[in-house]
């Protein structure tokens, strides 16, 4: 299936909180073993929701491993906020993770959006306005010392003076670079440095915000068919509707959240049901998917996507 001239692409995002080390790589092992195209981890400092005193796994400490735990399926972050951590350390660490990797990173960058974890750790926590604007700042920085022998850069909230980044990314010009988020701000910076953009929500909700996003293109002189777009729900799939109902539902509650007032973010159902769900998104151009899967890691929801979802759909 060809979606705006791409072709559909299916990842997983395995939700690295309230696990242990074991269940999170015995399931990174199966995604790559199914033969999914991508797999993915998430940044937080605490669990994203529900208590706070579950494990959640350091980012890119999670993120190398899985370089080396992998072969084939390209790796990623869905997606890194930007207050975690500096741009030019986080370039330095993309670069290293795309030569561990051998070139299959999937670089990410989002405004960040969940402050209990900068209340908890006493971390700056700006308005988003000025998130946006650290948010641009540190594209333009790192795709600089991606690209350039040394990069200076002087801007409101990071300077750099004759800073290297060596190694170099092995993917060029760069690893691809995802930005998620649906507000103003997300979607005029997207505009400018993105290959893709990623949302959260309802078929209708996603086409009215990649709408949005055309209009911020058309502003900056860019074609908006350049720009890929991807969408992130979580997914119950099982031989009945009940079954996948009941499955979503326990997953919802080990994470602390209710599924009524998060059905828009989940694909529920048969395979068959599932497939309309998912075509529900390739109608409005999303050709990109990663799919949100918590702990407890179910393999077999994720063998009846690759093997009965994603068949259907071609």
């Amino acid at each position: 299936m060809d979606v705006r001239g791409r072709p559909l692409h299916v990842g997983i995002q395995l939700q690295a909180q309230r696990t242990g080390w074991s269940e999170f790589t015995d399931a990174l092992a199966a995604v790559e073993e199914l033969g999914f195209d991508s797999a993915w981890t998430f940044d937080h400092l605490l669990p994203f929701s529900g208590p706070d005193g579950g494990a959640a796994f350091e980012t890119l400490t999670t993120l190398a491993a899985m370089a080396t735990l992998t072969r084939r399926v390209r790796i990623g972050v869905l997606v890194a906020g930007v207050l975690y951590r500096d741009p030019a350390t986080l370039a330095k660490s993309a670069a290293l993770v795309d030569h561990i990797s051998g070139g299959r990173l999937e670089f990410s960058l989002g405004a960040a959006w969940a402050q209990r974890e900068f209340d908890a750790y006493g971390l700056p926590f700006p308005p988003l306005a000025q998130r946006y604007e650290r948010l641009e700042e540190a594209l333009q920085i790192v795709t600089q010392l991606w690209s350039r022998p040394r990069t200076t850069f002087e801007g409101r909230h990071y300077r750099l003076h004759e800073a290297p980044c060596e190694p170099k990314p092995v993917q060029s010009p760069h690893p691809p670079i995802t930005l998620g988020g649906s507000g103003w701000g997300t979607l005029r910076i997207t505009a400018r440095y993105a290959d893709r953009w990623n949302a959260q929500g309802s078929p209708e909700h996603c086409a009215e915000r990649a709408a949005r996003l055309q209009r911020c293109c058309e502003e900056v002189g860019r074609d908006f068919a350049e720009i890929e777009l991807s969408v992130h729900p979580s997914v119950s799939v099982a031989a009945t509707y009940e079954q996948a109902e009941e499955a979503a539902a326990r997953v919802a509650a080990a994470h602390g959240t209710d599924l009524e007032q998060q059905r828009d973010r989940w694909l529920i159902g048969t395979p068959e049901q599932v497939a309309q769900q998912v075509r529900a998104y390739t109608d409005r151009g999303f050709s990109h998917f990663v799919f949100g899967v918590g702990h407890p890691f179910d393999l077999e929801p994720l063998r009846l996507l690759h093997q009965e979802v994603l068949p259907a759909l071609q």
